[in-house]
């Protein structure tokens, strides 16, 4: 978690207002916590609705009352005026080229030479460039994830580095995912941003821009995860990306959890939510990891069984490891 320290994630209290379209609590919203959704929102407010309900069109007043006066909001207009059908025909080119130089990042559709690094370039691009940097580095990622055979890397990226630009960052890959959901599926995104650094902060703020895709894209997480998250680096960044959902959305944690046995993947996970959610009340705190547990090891399904005693066991190997590096020697 040090490197999203410092960052601000989405609250429960904004990611349920989101999911409900609640205006009176989004209103209720500091301006730091708003930020964080003006992707949606602006789509919300400028976008064509399906609802075309009285209702629905008091409320889009008030989104549009609320996003008055807010300088970030010209820029995502900006993103969102781009011709979005050209932008794919063009992605879809690069990935051709991509593949039959067998995936090197060699000549690029998207994006021509770069006379600087991807964040100089960035700052002084106009809102299409942007789309298309961020779009090519994306691809880029998430041709390297399909390519790595499971094997977990860590890709360093100037551009979702930067502490500078992470907000407009997050704004152009919010607003890419939305607008190219085929070309960009949400499930491979979010395994895309386990790669690079900063990517639990921007994977919270692109699914509370999308929430409901809240339970697809934890599904997709844990389908994709690790039998024994505590063994890998890859196995511990997505345990943690996870529990960062959850605490934006706490009242599916334990639904969370039943995936988690459902897969036979991720045992870590199911223990750390858990415990994350227990009862407030100190007698009864130890209570639901008993039950958790032994409910896992006395059951009746074999194959869960066997999962989690082995998760047991290696733990357990870890901690005499430990043991015996931290002993007196004779």
């Amino acid at each position: 978690m040090a490197e999203s320290a410092g960052l601000q994630f989405v609250s429960c209290f904004a990611f349920e207002a989101m999911q409900k379209v609640d205006v009176g609590r989004l209103a209720a919203l500091s301006d730091p916590e708003l930020r964080l959704l003006l992707p949606c929102l602006v789509r919300m407010a400028l976008c064509a609705p399906a609802d075309q309900s009285q209702s629905w069109a008091q409320d889009k007043k008030l989104i549009l009352r609320l996003l008055s006066g807010v300088e970030a909001v010209n820029s995502i207009v900006a993103l969102l005026s781009v011709d979005f059908h050209a932008l794919e025909q063009d992605a879809r080119k690069e990935q051709q080229l991509r593949h039959k130089a067998g995936g090197s990042n060699g000549e690029s559709i998207l994006v021509s030479q770069l006379q600087h690094g991807l964040t100089l370039e960035f700052e002084h691009s106009d809102p299409l460039r942007r789309l298309r940097l961020t779009l090519s580095e994306l691809l880029a990622i998430m041709n390297k994830v399909v390519d790595s055979n499971g094997e977990f890397f860590l890709k360093s990226s100037e551009l979702f580095e930067s502490p500078v630009y992470l907000d407009e960052v997050a704004d152009v890959l919010c607003i890419l995912q939305a607008e190219l959901p085929s070309l960009l599926p949400i499930v491979d995104v979010a395994e895309a941003l386990l790669h690079v650094r900063n990517g639990y902060w921007f994977l919270c703020l692109l699914v509370a821009n999308v929430p409901d895709s809240f339970n697809e894209v934890c599904r997709g997480l844990i389908k994709n995860g690790e039998r024994q998250d505590e063994e890998s680096v890859g196995g511990r960044r997505r345990t943690e990306a996870l529990r960062q959902l959850c605490q934006m959305n706490p009242s599916q944690a334990l639904n969370i959890r039943a995936m988690v046995v459902k897969e036979c993947h991720l045992p870590g996970l199911g223990v750390a939510l858990t415990l994350d959610y227990r009862p407030d009340k100190a007698d009864e705190a130890v209570s639901p990891l008993v039950s958790y547990v032994s409910g896992l090891l006395l059951g009746t399904n074999s194959k869960v069984r066997t999962w989690f005693s082995m998760f047991i066991r290696n733990g357990q190997q870890v901690r005499g490891e430990d043991l015996f590096r931290l002993s007196p020697k004779a």
